[in-house]
């Protein structure tokens, strides 16, 4: 609306009161800055250590350096051209943010490689400021309202049926920014294999597929890789998903600082390298691996000297299924690890040091599919390899942009088009 459109409406299949959607449960962005002026501009400070400090001896994130981490860590069969076009805007975009009333903060207690600043209120600020902004302009918002099929008219126009108060709806410009098919167990099943039919959903249940495949039934090109998927590691407490107005629930789950200690399964294996990159960058690689092991579930190990340094976040040793041991023998029998084989992993393993050991146990959540939409960096539908005239795509529907993990904070880039 703010390039003058006169009529625009959203249409949310979930209810009001549980809004926002898998953005709102987030907290970070990733985005390219050349130096530190821009973070404390972002911040709206003057305090010249702080910003020093929350760089971490960086004095930029280049969009070179972006690419690299982007591509090093989600594989090769995906769309480079797309990616580099949404990291070469993404500082741009940033400052659009902040000047339509978007605001930043310190990110706290930062793990190695993390985003430096984070959206003020996390994903939950980020989604009402949005929304009231979007009403400000006089935008419409329809809740309760499920998309069940799109139609093209024969003057060209969108005709877009389901069940709630907005339908029927014809459009002349359609945007689908309606996520991938997470929320629905049959597509799962199908496309990323039998194990993930009944997987726990670190996101909201509300994103089924349907658009999706509506959008490729009118003739949009299928895109990138349909078999995998956003998964982390979570806390075993972890329920079947997520909701708007969880977003501090959800973040005391995440457990993301195994790079600090190893990771066994339940045979007392190791099965992922724990030191291969940043977490941030490998914390999706490893959600996807915990599925594959017994039963399903994980052991994050970590040793005094992690403990002594209160390097872990608060809500590890909260979880009620942690466990203190005062022996790798006494945390394996406790937790029904195999102990003679944990014992042998954890001696090959230089960096496990001296008792007490912190034992926490994780499963696998899923946030979203990869599998989407063929989009140009205009944000049009491709179909056919060209663009399909009025259709849009934005956000995690939009596929060909990871093929195995994801660097975090990217996905809320996804997809700012070109401006003229």
């Amino acid at each position: 609306m703010q390039a003058g459109a006169t009529a625009v409406a959203v249409v949310d299949a979930a209810p009001g009161q549980l809004r926002g959607g898998n953005s709102s449960l987030t907290k970070s962005m990733r985005f390219s800055w050349r130096d530190s002026a821009q973070l404390a501009r972002l911040l709206r400070t003057s305090d010249a250590r702080l910003v020093e400090e929350l760089a971490a001896g960086r004095s930029e994130y280049a969009n070179e350096q972006y690419l690299d981490d982007w591509l090093r860590v989600s594989g090769g069969e995906v769309d480079t051209a797309l990616i580099a076009s949404i990291i070469g805007r993404s500082a741009g975009a940033i400052t659009w943010m902040y000047e339509s009333g978007q605001r930043w903060e310190p990110r706290r207690n930062p793990l190695p490689g993390d985003v430096p600043v984070v959206l003020e209120g996390g994903g939950q600020g980020l989604q009402d400021r949005n929304f009231g902004q979007f009403e400000q302009l006089g935008g419409k918002v329809f809740h309760d309202s499920a998309v069940t099929d799109i139609e093209v008219t024969v003057d060209g126009l969108y005709r877009v049926k389901g069940s709630g108060p907005a339908f029927p709806a014809t459009c002349a410009a359609l945007v689908l920014a309606s996520g991938g098919f997470q929320g629905n167990e049959r597509m799962r099943e199908r496309h990323l294999g039998e194990p993930w039919r009944n997987v726990k959903l670190r996101g909201v249940p509300f994103n089924k597929g349907v658009p999706l495949m509506a959008a490729i039934a009118i003739g949009a090109d299928q895109a990138g890789n349909w078999a995998k998927c956003h998964a982390t590691p979570q806390g075993i407490l972890l329920p079947d998903h997520m909701l708007p107005g969880q977003m501090r629930e959800s973040h005391a789950l995440a457990r993301y600082a195994y790079p600090r200690g190893i990771v066994v399964n339940r045979k007392g294996h190791r099965f992922f390298d724990e030191a291969a990159d940043h977490g941030n960058l490998t914390y999706v690689t490893l959600g996807q691996k915990i599925l594959e092991q017994p039963e399903k579930v994980a052991f994050q190990i970590f040793d005094k000297a992690v403990l002594d340094a209160r390097l872990l976040p608060e809500s590890y040793l909260e979880d009620p299924a942690s466990v203190v041991a005062a022996s790798i023998e006494d945390g394996a029998r406790r937790l029904f690890i195999d102990v003679g084989n944990l014992v042998e992993t954890v001696r090959a393993h230089p960096g496990v040091g001296t008792p007490p050991y912190l034992f926490v146990p994780v499963v696998c959540g899923l946030t979203f599919t990869y599998g989407g939409l063929s989009g140009s960096p205009n944000a049009e539908v491709l179909g056919g390899g060209r663009p399909m005239n009025g259709l849009y795509a934005t956000g995690e529907i939009v596929g060909g942009l990871y093929d195995q993990g994801y660097p975090a904070g990217t996905g809320l880039l996804l997809t700012t088009p070109e401006m003229p």
